[in-house]
């Protein structure tokens, strides 16, 4: 378990764009809600953040690959 709370409810309810955290390519990552769509699945979200190699990327995640991130808490490793 992570320090952050994922959620499919918050995709919908946070303002665009947010400051929020990704859990990608195993990894939590700080990042940016940019944008989001509901589907039938449920929410998806429209992120950017910082890979590994230090470019930025766009990508659709699932809603509950979002998470509000803590004031100062470093990034974590997922488990």
């Amino acid at each position: 378990m992570t320090e952050f709370e994922p959620g499919t409810d918050l995709v919908s309810r946070l303002p665009l764009p947010s400051h929020v955290v990704v859990l990608a390519d195993g990894k939590w990552r700080r990042g940016w809600l940019i944008g989001r769509d509901h589907e039938e699945s449920g929410w998806t979200a429209l992120v950017q953040y910082e890979g590994d190699d230090g470019n930025e990327r766009t990508e659709r995640l699932p809603a509950d690959r979002i998470a509000l991130p803590e004031s100062n808490g470093p990034t974590e490793q997922a488990s």
